[in-house]
């Protein structure tokens, strides 16, 4: 039904949210978050009370699904299971969920970043969701990257956050950092060069993109299966 695109099949996929299978509510929760998007009033308290979900993986559908419909009284919610929830897999997803609510949840994905006993993955989400935000200036993200930039779980993200913000200093360092990077580094690092091509955009990037290329180069040259992946790249970059 999502690969089908057709919003008339909230009504019939909601009563699933309450089915006593742990996958029918988990997919039912991921289905009404890409097609209730102009349902958000319907759909939102749905997403927001299967937050309380006992299943992780339910939990997890309905807090990427409120990152897709913005159903604005859940973001209290979010920030507050952003510390709370048991799950690492679900804190993850509620911190890329808050990328989708500017000015809200700040000063919490920023406490997400600093605590350094969090799971890697769920301080990358909060970093790319202060991206994506743009809530924090350009200097207090920079700042961020001077203090985190060495951080081996979180260091390269956190400079192409930076980055994102107008900090042209973080392409060198992140082409330095690039010649050293273990695989899943380096796929990473693809990962969020892609993301920045995405909305919104660094206001630097047509000008950087010959370096930007410099390090995809770096990256191609010591991992070859990543050669595609890469030349994908290039051909969005700017020109």
């Amino acid at each position: 039904m999502i690969k089908l695109g057709d919003d008339r099949a909230v009504a019939d996929i909601l009563p699933l949210v309450e089915s006593g299978d742990v996958a029918v509510r988990s997919e039912a929760a991921r289905a009404i978050g890409f097609l209730g998007v102009a349902q958000v009033s319907v759909v939102g308290p749905v997403l927001l009370r299967m937050l309380s979900d006992s299943d992780e993986m339910v939990r997890n559908e309905a807090a990427e699904s409120l990152g897709l419909v913005r159903f604005s009284p859940a973001v209290d919610v979010l920030v507050d299971l952003l510390r709370a929830d048991p799950s690492w897999l679900v804190r993850a997803s509620l911190a890329e969920a808050l990328g989708s609510y500017p000015g809200h949840g700040t000063a919490a994905l920023v406490k997400c970043v600093r605590d350094i006993d969090e799971y890697g993955a769920v301080r990358r989400y909060a970093i790319d969701s202060l991206g994506r935000t743009g809530d924090l200036s350009r200097a207090e993200m920079s700042a961020l990257a001077e203090e985190f930039g060495r951080d081996e779980e979180i260091g390269p993200q956190v400079r192409i956050a930076a980055y994102r913000m107008g900090d042209q200093s973080q392409l060198a360092e992140i082409t330095r950092e690039a010649a050293h990077m273990d695989e899943e580094d380096s796929s990473r690092l693809l990962t969020d060069i892609e993301y920045l091509l995405r909305p919104p955009v660094p206001p630097t990037l047509l000008e950087d993109a010959a370096r930007i290329g410099t390090i995809l180069d770096v990256v191609a040259m010591r991992w070859p299966l990543y050669s595609r992946h890469v030349q994908n790249i290039r051909d969005k970059l700017p020109t």
